[in-house]
């Protein structure tokens, strides 16, 4: 298994198993983002997913670089671009135990292919499709830390900060053990373990339940 990921922007490398915070602002960002990304994994033969709220699939995918035959890719089901909505609110609400449940079968299925040795995931948030509810935002985005490390796999998310207030970024910071900020990827000293995140949650009256709730949520899937 690789050591270094390489992230396809500003010469950064990740490692399998990080879950990686990124914010944005507007549509040239969020790309200047995605894009590289996604093309560093195609380049490397990666399982590439991605998630999107603000622009149609076939869209995002008529910008990656046409050298890499990105249409073809994704007919080959390395590249995998989907809307958020179809996701994040299957069942036609936000649900983080629903999340949760898609990730685990996504990546399950890339490792059984034996085509590819590391998934690249990444995600963009804008509640355009859909509308994020805090305390399943705050329950999915820790329970990722308990099912990424499980894998030879890289997932960043992303978030529009024209679109969040500032109790989100609070929750983004709990939960993400790495950020970039300003061209750089680093470690995060905010971060809370997903045990650590419910009993702060609880504390504050704000956890979806109890502790032995969540984690069922969290295993049910």
């Amino acid at each position: 298994m690789l050591d270094a990921v390489d992230l396809g922007f500003n010469g950064l490398e990740a490692r399998p198993g990080d879950h990686i915070c990124g914010m944005y602002t507007g549509e040239r960002q969020r790309d200047a983002i995605v894009l590289p990304f996604l093309e560093a994994g195609l380049r490397a033969g990666d399982k590439c997913l991605c998630i999107v709220d603000s622009i149609d699939p076939a869209s995002l995918i008529a910008k990656v670089d046409p050298k890499l035959d990105a249409r073809q890719r994704a007919d080959a089901n390395q590249l995998v671009v989907m809307r958020a909505a179809h996701v994040y609110a299957r069942s036609g609400a936000f649900s983080a135990t629903e999340t949760i449940g898609f990730w685990k079968m996504a990546v399950s299925e890339a490792m059984y292919d034996r085509r590819f040795e590391m998934v690249r995931a990444i995600d963009t948030w804008s509640q355009r499709d859909v509308v994020v509810d805090p305390h399943e935002h705050l329950l999915l985005e820790s329970e990722m830390n308990r099912f990424v490390p499980l894998y030879p796999q890289v997932v960043v998310c992303l978030y529009d900060l024209e679109q969040f207030g500032g109790s989100l970024v609070v929750n983004l910071l709990k939960t993400h053990p790495k950020v970039l900020l300003g061209g750089l990827l680093l470690e995060n000293p905010y971060f809370m373990t997903p045990e650590e995140v419910i009993v702060a949650a609880a504390s504050e009256g704000q956890t979806p339940g109890s502790p032995r709730e969540v984690a069922a949520r969290g295993a049910a899937s």
